[in-house]
């Protein structure tokens, strides 16, 4: 049985495009060796990400994501077994939400309120939040 994860992050200072590269260049690595696959996005200081795999190597995985002081308030917002993988191309996929982006990801969302930030609405709602992720794996 596989199993996912989807968690969201604070970066607790803004991430420049190179430490980004670094940051994908290094958990593209790992993942591959741990055999999980999943996506990151990342939205001014917000991280938003989902893993997927065997249940202990994610969970192990994560650990290690949660003590990694690039990463604060780190919040689970959704994890559980599933049939098959949804990013199973990608050891690490990676999208930065510009203004476009977000605009489009939030044509008719219920509870939009421009005051919070788009990954603190996505994450508001589990299944809107994998969702959102396939809709952004799907545009890569």
């Amino acid at each position: 049985m596989l199993f996912e994860l989807l968690y969201t992050s604070i970066a607790p200072a803004g991430l420049s495009d190179t430490e980004l590269l670094s940051i994908l260049e290094k958990a593209r690595a790992k993942n591959r060796a741990l055999d999980i696959t999943g996506m990151l996005v990342y939205h001014n200081r917000e991280i938003m990400q989902i893993l997927e795999g065997e249940e202990l190597k994610v969970r192990g995985l994560f650990q290690t994501i949660f003590r990694d002081e690039r990463h604060t308030s780190v919040e689970v917002f959704y994890q559980g077994n599933i049939d098959h993988r949804a990013f199973s191309e990608w050891s690490m996929a990676f999208k930065l939400l510009d203004e476009n982006t977000v605009k489009k990801m939030l044509i008719g969302y219920e509870n939009f309120n421009p005051a919070k930030s788009p990954i603190s609405m996505i994450a508001s709602s589990p299944n809107r939040g994998k969702k959102t992720f396939l809709k952004l794996r799907d545009s890569l």
